[in-house]
């Protein structure tokens, strides 16, 4: 992490993206074209795929292992190439009997030494007819996580789907495209399913992850896309994909992107229903979002009335933007003390988040200091500290995720901000 200095540009090494994006899917085989060393990169994050992918919904057929495969580039590859390995690896995974497709993804080594992985791809897909996708790019020569994410879905999409429009409609169900690696908070899935729900659909697909041969196919026949993420500097190349998606099968879009918070919760049911046709359904939606806001209110508020909290603030405003947390915050009765900025944001981000939070009428008044140096002393006069960046020796910490979706994220902040304080002595408790 460079601290109190000018980011170099970052580099995004796509393997990761494309493992997690399908390692939970019936029938996908992963293939790295790399040394062994890399496929840590991928593996280290199965669990937690699968944990939530579990969660997010019980009754979800996943893979029992992993399904991932490494050629192994050594440096006798990296002098004469490593074609070679690569055909012979694609040869073998096509032999397994539950293989119906394979993607591969190739490492920094094979770009360097100009390994002909499309060449190799293609022969090896015509021998045995299982489909086999390469993504663009080689390891970390990809540019961002999302462009790897677009790739694929592409990918994946021009060949299981298919490019004709369908007349037959679904209206039961909705297709969301976004950052859907695998590692999506399985909170938020529950509560844009549960949002999506109140207006009729009872299927929603988050391509590419989780999904089976036959759920592609079913892409065209969805009657909602939607554009999701939260990676804010490149959400506009998830709208612009989903936007296409939606031109090619002809159904409506919403590009508006994940609920935040009450305001965000209004305004996105007001929208889809404005969409839909169906603005009186969404104002009997917003009421009963409002009653159910006001439930937990009752179960909170006693706990959080008057209770004084730091923020320490340590995500750039490209990937967090506060003002939910802390709006919500006061309006269940907590008062903001002190924004602390941490030294994990650089300069450039700390002058950001400073002018952004300024906007906010209601924040203006909390004071700003520099330096995560300053928590020991503030905490000594509060009653929780609301983090980005957990730290060592302070009590009642709530570490908070970048974003939680509609009322479901409002309860889940309220609910945790009260196990904060009053919790049986543990030093941080996590909003996801």
């Amino acid at each position: 992490m460079l601290r109190q200095s000018e980011r170099k540009t970052t580099m995004f090494c796509n393997l990761g993206t494309a493992y997690y994006s399908v390692s939970c899917n019936p029938g996908a085989a992963v293939i790295m074209h790399t040394p062994k060393a890399c496929s840590h990169l991928a593996f280290e994050g199965h669990w937690m795929i699968r944990r939530r992918a579990y969660l997010r919904e019980p009754s979800l057929v996943i893979p029992d292992g992993n399904r991932l495969f490494v050629t192994g580039i050594t440096d006798r590859e990296a002098i004469f190439g490593g074609e070679k390995i690569l055909r012979q690896c694609l040869m073998d995974v096509s032999r397994l009997p539950w293989v119906r497709y394979m993607v591969v993804v190739s490492g920094c080594t094979a770009g360097v030494i100009g390994d002909d992985v499309s060449s190799v791809c293609r022969e090896v897909e015509e021998e045995t007819g299982i489909p086999v996708l390469l993504v663009p790019g080689a390891g970390f020569m990809s540019r961002h996580h999302v462009e790897t994410q677009v790739d694929l879905l592409t990918l994946l999409i021009d060949r299981f789907s298919g490019k004709e429009r369908i007349r037959e409609k679904k209206e039961h169900l909705a297709v969301l495209f976004g950052e859907n690696r695998g590692t999506a908070n399985e909170n938020n899935i529950a509560e844009i399913t549960r949002l999506l729900s109140l207006f009729g659909f009872n299927r929603v697909l988050f391509p590419p992850n989780c999904m089976t041969v036959e759920d592609f196919r079913e892409i065209p026949k969805a009657s909602l896309f939607m554009a999701v993420g939260f990676s804010m500097d490149h959400f506009n190349a998830m709208q612009d994909y989903t936007k296409s998606m939606a031109n090619r099968y002809g159904a409506p879009c919403y590009l508006g992107n994940y609920p935040i918070g009450e305001a965000g919760t209004r305004q996105f049911v007001r929208g889809l229903g404005a969409l839909l046709g169906m603005e009186n359904e969404a104002e009997a939606i917003i009421d009963g979002e409002e009653r159910r806001f006001k439930e937990v209110a009752k179960t909170t508020g006693k706990a959080l009335a008057g209770k004084k909290l730091a923020l320490v603030l340590g995500f750039p405003l490209r990937f967090c933007r506060i003002e939910n947390h802390l709006l919500t915050l006061m309006k269940a009765g907590m008062i903001p003390s002190v924004i602390i900025l941490h030294n994990d944001l650089t300069s450039k981000e700390k002058e950001e988040q400073v002018h952004h939070i300024r906007e906010f009428e209601e924040l203006a008044g909390i004071p700003i200091v520099d330096g995560e140096d300053k928590v020991r002393d503030y905490a000594k006069s509060v009653d929780m500290v609301l983090t980005t960046t957990p730290m060592a020796g302070i009590p009642h910490q709530l570490g908070i995720s970048v974003q939680q979706v509609g009322m479901g994220g409002v309860e889940n902040l309220l609910e945790k901000a009260k196990a904060a304080m009053t919790g049986g002595g543990r030093r941080v408790i996590y909003e996801f």
